[in-house]
């Protein structure tokens, strides 16, 4: 066997059997986080003070727990906010990825994660809080909580389903209109109800710290190992297994890609249009929730969380594949964590730096014609790999 050949058998080994638009796809990605993360640099080395050492915390901060130089306990902590960080966008990447799948741009995932938090936080005041402290079960009051929190998420993203069906409106006002409201209703129940603190103006009543949803693993550090992550890892399994395993998300995914066929084929649209949405709310109402009992015990929400626009990139990020939400979700936690750590040091420059980053990335991503002439040569090239191929096998079969 020729050297060119064992080379094209490695790098089709390499690649898995990929199809062109697999291989381009790739190459788009990994391209786009070239051009992503040279800005930054560009960014860093003109405004950073000590360059070297801010380039140093933005690319290795969260492995910092591997420098001998570092105390372990900051190089958990490091570590921990890479962890932390990534936790709500596996909820929001996938939630997101499912709805855009069958072409529903519902945007109401912020009010989504913000009902959620509120009702869980309610939930948890009532059952294990200072409101009536019955000494409940703290995992029965977590679990309820959560099953509340994704009930008040699918609401909210039924609502904007429900007005498209009835009256024709838009599912990106309604929806976004919905986050605001959401927002202010969350301010009301904690400034105006029961919910609310006496002792405070900003939080509610607490809960007992065991019914957070995160557990200690102690080994001579203060590293936590957080429960979300792994409630996250499973939504985003469950996620793709759904679209891409059941016959209710083949029937998305068809409604997404041709609705005129789906249509023909036998796909209720306007059932599988609103079941999509709820699905996605109750995501979100579940990131919410997650989010709430993993950092904090007590509720406070005074803000949309921004966590329903990042599921929107984590989306663009993943081509609304669930199954290319972790790696996703790791590289942009990643990188925040890195911003983060770096604006943290003397001389660090602007934490908006993953913003920037990520604004490039997903700019470049959208473009339809950026790396369109390479698209073209691939094809092309695929095509007469092909035809050589089968040259050569029909001589071989003659022989």
């Amino acid at each position: 066997m020729s050297e060119k050949k064992q080379t094209q058998g490695a790098i089709a080994k390499l690649f898995g059997g990929m199809d062109v638009e697999s291989r381009f796809g790739l190459m788009r990605m990994a391209v786009a986080i070239a051009i992503g993360l040279g800005t930054a640099v560009i960014l860093i080395l003109v405004c950073a003070k000590n360059p070297a050492e801010s380039l140093k915390f933005f690319f290795l901060g969260p492995l910092q727990i591997f420098n001998p130089n570092v105390p372990k306990g900051i190089g958990w902590n490091y570590f921990d906010q890479w962890i932390q960080s990534m936790i709500p966008l596996l909820f929001t990447g996938t939630a997101v990825a499912i709805m855009f799948s069958a072409n529903k741009f519902n945007l109401g995932l912020e009010g989504a994660i913000m009902c959620g938090g509120l009702a869980c936080g309610w939930v948890c005041c009532l059952l294990d809080g200072d409101i009536q402290a019955p000494n409940a079960n703290p995992f029965l009051c977590a679990v309820i909580g959560l099953l509340v929190a994704m009930a008040a998420g699918a609401l909210v993203t039924l609502i904007p389903a429900l007005l498209e069906k009835k009256w024709g409106a838009s599912i990106m006002v309604t929806s976004l209109m919905l986050n605001y409201i959401s927002l202010y209703i969350s301010r009301y129940c904690l400034f105006s109800t029961t919910l609310r603190d006496t002792r405070t103006s900003k939080y509610s009543w607490q809960w007992t710290e065991d019914v957070v949803l995160t557990f200690r693993k102690f080994m001579g550090t203060r590293f936590t190992l957080r429960l979300g992550l792994f409630i996250g890892i499973a939504v985003v399994i469950i996620g793709w297994a759904f679209l891409f395993k059941t016959k209710w998300g083949f029937k998305i995914r068809q409604l997404g890609q041709n609705p005129s066929f789906a249509k023909y084929v036998g796909v209720g649209i306007v059932s599988a249009g609103i079941l999509v949405q709820v699905i996605g709310g109750a995501i979100g109402g579940l990131c919410g929730a997650t989010v709430i009992l993993g950092n904090y015990n007590y509720y406070y929400g005074v803000d949309l969380t921004g966590y329903g626009w990042d599921g929107v990139t984590m989306a663009i990020f993943a081509g609304n594949n669930p199954k290319r939400v972790l790696p996703a979700a790791l590289f942009i936690a990643y990188i925040r964590a890195g911003a983060s750590i770096m604006a943290t040091q003397p001389g660090g420059p602007i934490n908006e730096l993953t913003k920037i980053v990520e604004g490039v990335i997903v700019l470049f991503l959208l473009a339809e014609k950026f790396l369109a002439k390479t698209h073209r040569k691939m094809i092309v090239e695929e095509a007469k790999r092909k035809q050589a191929l089968k040259a050569v096998t029909g001589e071989e079969v003659a022989k």
